[in-house]
């Protein structure tokens, strides 16, 4: 029950984010709005915002209480859920969909921060395997649900769809976790003061940067330019606040840098080839939506049982073995449909796209674990949120880098196969971070971790 409320909670941003695209259809035919700007409206927002709000989200729930950030999310989610059920124009849903961001933004590191809080040292890397699975889950089967909802009753259900669950796992947050969490919160009575400023600043120049990584050409140079300009304010300002909104020490403990930088380069390679596969196959090889999309379960599924083991493998041999295995795994996997000029029907992909999965599941329980235990109890929150951007930075960067590479040439393999080098390299790199990663853990008196080398 402890997992399963807290699973729920944290399902809901991935469950909202893909339950979605089935219903855009719908959506534009009533509304009388084209695909695109339903995109940007409603896809491109509820990233935009998820994205800048997920660092400030968990540094929330520093100061509050990891618990109590999580409800609170799930309020503002739910909130948002009701807009979208009973509202009918394209501004109102796209509010709705930011207040469902935003919700999300504090469940999911509230999650991992109770998670490390909460579950004893040894046996941190098995949760964050369950987590892995329930998150990859919700994302396989968010467009499934999403389109008999939308098929039987219509698009406003995959709004009101949301409320279920969040009822279940309000009433088992409420029964499991109030006395877990107690022994790990700060012994001093006064909270953390919440960095408002820092907020604003981080929150502004990744909202430029994702928006500039969207756009082609010399367009793209503007918003980029005042992004980092925003970033550079915001290192200034980290630097000389008292409780910074996120800590930039954090990365500059090797273990936690490594680990985020596994967990983003890994979630390049995977979001990017989920989007590139159905373009090349019903583009090129005529192959109907649904085939396509049957295939690349094969990898949600091998992610979703290969988590859990990744946890247990890295509780016995350490993060670094476990999480350069999973990556040398995924890297085999996409190296095996790397040349598109090969592939003529989505039996190809089946056995590469179970080798990225299953790699993708066995190294992403050990990172995440070696991230969220390198740092205290009292920052848990906003290493789960800077975790959590650095993921989904990966895959805006990912999705950025294909449209830039198949830009006018869709149905060349050529094109497609220098996105797939992209995501090699990618994964190259993410096999090399896996080196900074702790060998076998010790917990030890004094410090937050200790390596045995």
């Amino acid at each position: 029950m402890f997992y399963l409320g807290m699973f729920l909670a944290a399902s809901l941003s991935p469950l909202g984010s893909t339950m979605i695209a089935v219903a855009l259809p719908s959506i534009g035919t009533e509304l009388g709005v084209g695909g695109g700007r339903l995109t940007q409206w409603l896809v491109s927002s509820y990233l935009i915002v998820g994205i800048a709000a997920m660092s400030p989200g968990g540094r929330l729930g520093d100061r509050i209480g990891h618990r109590r950030g999580l409800i609170l999310g799930m309020i503002i989610y739910g909130a948002g859920s009701v807009v979208g059920f009973t509202v009918a124009t394209l501004p109102s849903l796209a509010l709705a969909r930011i207040s469902m961001a935003a919700g999300g933004a504090m469940t999911i590191p509230a999650t991992l921060a109770l998670l490390r809080n909460t579950i004893p040292f040894e046996k941190r890397p098995r949760a964050f395997g369950y987590f892995g699975s329930a998150m990859g889950i919700a994302a396989a089967i968010g467009p499934l649900v999403g389109g008999e909802l939308t098929a039987q009753f219509g698009w406003r259900s995959v709004f009101i769809a949301n409320l279920p669950v969040i009822a279940v796992s309000y009433w088992l947050i409420r029964r499991t976790t109030r006395a877990a969490e107690a022994p790990e919160r700060p012994a001093t009575p006064k909270p953390p003061a919440f960095d408002v400023v820092g907020s604003i600043l981080l929150g502004l120049g990744l909202t430029l940067l994702v928006i500039a990584l969207q756009m082609s050409g010399s367009g793209m140079a503007g918003p980029a330019l005042l992004g980092a300009v925003v970033l550079g304010v915001f290192v200034f300002w980290e630097r000389r606040v008292a409780q910074p909104v996120l800590d930039l020490r954090l990365f500059l403990q090797p273990t936690f840098s490594a680990a985020s930088l596994v967990i983003g380069l890994q979630n390049l390679a995977m979001y990017s080839l989920l989007f590139q596969l159905p373009i090349f196959f019903e583009q090129v090889r005529g192959v109907e939506p649904g085939t396509i999309g049957r295939t690349i379960i094969a990898m949600m599924l091998a992610m979703v049982v290969c988590s859990p083991l990744g946890g247990r493998f890295s509780e016995r041999f350490g993060a670094r073995a476990i999480s350069l295995a999973g990556t040398i795994t995924s890297l085999l996997g996409v190296y095996l449909i790397s040349d598109f000029r090969t592939l003529q029907s989505p039996g190809d992909l089946v056995i590469g796209l179970v080798l990225m999965g299953a790699g993708l599941g066995l190294s992403s329980a050990p990172a995440q674990a070696a991230a969220m235990s390198a740092v205290p109890s009292t920052d848990a929150g906003m290493a789960g949120g800077a975790v959590s951007t650095a993921r989904y930075i990966g895959a805006v960067i990912g999705i950025s880098a294909l449209g830039y590479l198949l830009a006018g040439g869709e149905t060349a393999p050529d094109k497609h196969n220098a996105a797939t080098a992209v995501y090699l390299g990618a994964l190259v790199l993410a096999a090399l971070s896996s080196l900074a990663l702790p060998g076998k853990w010790r917990h030890s008196a004094g410090s937050s971790v200790s390596r045995n080398l």
